[in-house]
């Protein structure tokens, strides 16, 4: 029996199998989420009791590893004439197949993305699109937060920054190294600006604590009180930041 959950606005696809056990499990399988329920003779299993167990332990688990059920999310598709959205930023896609080897893209003045493919049927048209948007991205927005970035530091920190870097990263949404150099995810823009803010000042104020003591969190609530609601919305919307 398949099922779907719905574990922070997020479908997820659930496998029930019923089997001779004493107990209920659940295991990450390659497609769905697999609930293994016993069986009992004559009165059945009771399914609803054991499906809001598996979406508990989903729910504790996603909240330790949040990019743990991210493998059961179907990925975005490109189609020629999309608008796409990232973030408050909108682009119109023009996606054409050619004969030549390697795919490009292009911006026009008009805020249109002319991504050209390779119209070879050996490759995988789709995951060619998504890192030549991803390429595009780090280009496009690198100005944006630097701007943010040296914005917020001469505002409130006033430290030496060696460099700022947008990456393709989905371990973190931004680091700070100690050798004075800010990184970014570029999965940030698929944010609000001021869920994008707080990343800032987050890194920033590693600048000053290279650490999460009590001391690094008393700088960061000053700049941004409501911090801990950026943090949640991260946490929350990780699998839907994603190209």
């Amino acid at each position: 029996m398949d099922y779907k959950l719905n574990i922070d606005d997020v479908t997820i696809p659930l496998r029930i199998i019923e089997e001779r056990r004493s107990g209920a499990r659940v295991s990450l399988g390659a497609t769905h989420v697999i609930l293994r329920v016993p069986k009992i003779p004559f009165f059945g299993t009771n399914i609803p009791k054991h499906v809001e167990w598996a979406k508990n332990w989903l729910k504790q688990l996603k909240a330790t590893k949040p990019h743990v059920l991210d493998k059961y999310l179907s990925k975005k598709e490109y189609e020629d004439g999309q608008v796409w959205l990232i973030g408050k930023h909108v682009f119109n896609l023009t996606i054409q197949l050619e004969n030549k080897e390697n795919g490009s893209i292009k911006l026009t003045k008009d805020k249109v993305l002319k991504i050209s493919i390779p119209e070879r049927n050996d490759y995988d048209h789709q995951k060619l699109i998504r890192s030549l948007l991803i390429k595009f991205a780090q280009k496009y927005f690198l100005p944006i937060i630097t701007e943010r970035v040296n914005h917020y530091n001469q505002t409130f920190f006033k430290q030496q920054i060696n460099g700022v870097r947008l990456k393709y990263n989905k371990s973190n949404w931004g680091s700070c190294s100690t050798g004075k150099n800010l990184n970014f995810s570029v999965r940030l823009f698929f944010a609000p600006d001021d869920v994008i803010d707080y990343v800032v000042i987050h890194e920033l104020a590693h600048l000053l604590e290279m650490n999460h003591s009590e001391r690094f969190w008393k700088i960061v609530s000053d700049i941004m009180p409501d911090y801990q609601i950026k943090e949640k919305m991260l946490k929350t919307n990780s699998a839907k930041y994603e190209f």
